[in-house]
């Protein structure tokens, strides 16, 4: 027993804070060119929010499930899992969460009214510039190589926290806020004992 008590959290994680973002880095030179999708996924979704056309909600869901889905495959299980074991797990609950947008968001356009909580919005419009603006930065202020850069669409922290920001600009129904907060929870514990 006393060994137990000996474990520290950060002894349950199998890789170091170097391998983790190394992972981004090879990624990211292994998907070139779809950074560029990337930005026209966000500049969409900005203009859907200006502009609110009556498509905005499904357009915005639509993208949002499309980027779920690849975060699912291409990042998680294609990437993740060769240093993560329960990465697979991980894909499997962003691909529950991209069927829940398209259930609620696409099918049944439940993101086609703004909230009227002032609150709300700024709390949204400051994640999606965090998300868009700032999140791709974090390499560059925290002295690693520009290579391993997040990108809404590509990297799951940004595309869950756009999601929120979504989430909290459109009236959304709960269940949609589920997967946000659980991947936020165990990618903020995660990046906090690593």
């Amino acid at each position: 027993m006393d060994e137990m008590a000996s474990y520290r959290l950060s002894d349950f994680i199998l890789f170091s804070q170097a391998t983790y973002f190394r992972q981004f880095e090879l990624y990211n030179q292994a998907i070139w060119p779809l950074h560029l999708v990337a930005i026209i996924f966000s500049c969409v979704i900005i203009f859907a929010l200006w502009k609110k056309p009556a498509w905005a909600g499904r357009i915005i869901a639509s993208l949002l499930v499309v980027s779920w889905c690849w975060v699912a495959w291409a990042f998680l299980y294609e990437r993740f899992y060769q240093i993560h074991v329960v990465a697979n797990w991980y894909a499997l609950g962003f691909i529950l969460q991209a069927g829940l947008l398209t259930w609620y968001g696409v099918i049944k356009n439940r993101l086609n009214t703004l909230v009227t909580s002032q609150s709300k919005t700024v709390i949204g419009s400051g994640l999606l510039f965090i998300t868009f603006i700032l999140y791709p930065l974090i390499p560059f202020m925290s002295g690693r190589s520009w290579l391993q850069f997040e990108m809404f669409t590509l990297a799951p922290d940004p595309t869950v926290l756009a999601t929120l920001a979504i989430l909290f600009i459109y009236k959304s129904p709960k269940m949609l806020y589920v997967v946000p907060i659980i991947w936020v929870l165990i990618s903020g514990v995660t990046l906090l004992i690593m």
